[in-house]
């Protein structure tokens, strides 16, 4: 069963509504239009997901939970996330950003936008046991205003076009291929998503 809030709960209470969940937390710039990807792609997969965002949340008794991250690092380590997905971090925030990476546990991850020089420095310092992946600009071609990815030998058409959509689909990929999602599943999934 869901329930729906019109604001985001304190980061304490959206932990203790998921202590027995996976919980990806997702800072910076495009962090709300990577969690509706990736809540979009794990439902039409048939994936059961919470989804906690400044717009709504959803709490049900799904084994995982995207949240989107906001208010200062400090509140964001109240997440006690397992995975971290950092996207185009704001500078000033650079130390408190570390410490909230640093709080990755053994096994979990952090995601990185390759072209953030601030979100790689603190994304490749040495943690042990957590692995790091960066993200980049998926291949693609621009065809009528449209973007097709471009897989192997596979074109994917798909309804969105900006830089930052393209680096929030290679966000997801990169995320959910560490969590069960098939290349196949996920480009067939988020060519309708708009």
């Amino acid at each position: 069963m869901f329930y729906f809030a019109q604001m985001q709960s304190a980061p304490s209470t959206v932990y203790r509504q998921s202590t027995d969940k996976q919980r990806i937390v997702i800072a910076g710039k495009s962090k709300a239009r990577i969690a509706e990807m990736i809540a979009f792609v794990l439902k039409e997969c048939g994936r059961k997901i919470d989804l906690s965002t400044s717009a709504s949340e959803q709490i049900s008794d799904a084994p995982t939970i995207v949240i989107e991250a906001n208010g200062d690092p400090k509140s964001i380590e109240e997440y006690q996330h397992h995975i971290l997905i950092f996207s185009q971090l704001p500078s000033s925030e650079k130390e408190s950003y570390s410490i909230l990476a640093d709080r990755t546990p053994k096994s979990g991850g952090i995601f990185f936008d390759d072209r953030d020089e601030l979100a790689k420095s603190i994304a490749k310092k040495e943690r042990a046991d957590v692995t790091v992946i960066p993200f980049s600009l998926p291949k693609f071609e621009m065809q009528n205003g449209r973007a097709i990815l471009i897989n192997s030998n596979e074109k994917i058409p798909i309804q969105v076009s900006s830089t930052e959509d393209l680096m929030g689909v290679s966000a997801t990929k990169e995320l959910l291929s560490k969590i069960g999602i098939t290349s196949s599943q996920f480009y067939k999934t988020i060519s309708s998503f708009k």
